[in-house]
């Protein structure tokens, strides 16, 4: 009995490698995301890091560090496609990002910054006793929560988290969705 072609064992691996795919690594450049298009020319910039630099366009961008383990910049650009790039003792991450107009060929909404109108970091974010940066505001501070059961259909304290489904510093989609609202739901709902 034959074993298998080589063209049959390409396949089972090519599916086999598919399969095992798994999510990429939340970027630690938090802010702007990669490939968005922000209308403006301020530009906010986050990213994750203990220490390092962050470089916007290849110059080394003057940061402030509002918290353990976050760098922040704030910076204004031309209109033009830029690239952000933050490097650590670990290596360097990268994004780009396109401001003013709307790149030629581009459909698709804006970036919209959350919350639209500028607050500091501290409005939602706090260092634990062990001197850990988190979220710490909760979204109810600020959206009512007869709104937000509209919204829903679940109580607030139903839902596992906000970030699940929401990008609590901004989006290009709808509501702040981080992916399309069925398979948000479907997270929870077979």
């Amino acid at each position: 009995m034959p074993g298998p072609s080589a063209a049959s064992i390409s396949r089972i691996l090519a599916i086999a490698a598919a399969c095992s795919v798994v999510a990429a690594e939340p970027s630690p450049i938090v802010k702007p995301p990669d490939g968005s298009w922000i209308p403006g020319d301020t530009i906010e910039i986050i990213a994750k890091a203990g220490e390092g630099r962050l470089l916007l366009d290849g110059r080394a961008l003057p940061t402030e560090q509002p918290f353990p383990g976050v760098l922040r910049a704030e910076v204004q650009v031309q209109a033009g496609t830029h690239t952000v790039r933050l490097e650590t003792s670990d290596g360097s991450r990268q994004v780009s990002f396109h401001s003013g107009p709307a790149p030629e060929g581009r459909h698709g909404a804006a970036y919209r910054d959350h919350p639209p109108v500028q607050v500091d970091c501290s409005h939602c974010h706090s260092v634990s006793r062990r001197g850990r940066f988190r979220f710490s505001g909760g979204c109810q501070a600020c959206h009512a929560e007869d709104l937000f059961i509209r919204t829903h259909s679940h109580q607030s304290h139903e839902l596992a988290s906000c970030g699940m489904c929401h990008d609590a510093h901004g989006s290009s989609a709808a509501k702040l969705l981080v992916m399309p609202r069925e398979r948000a739901c479907k997270q929870c709902h077979n």
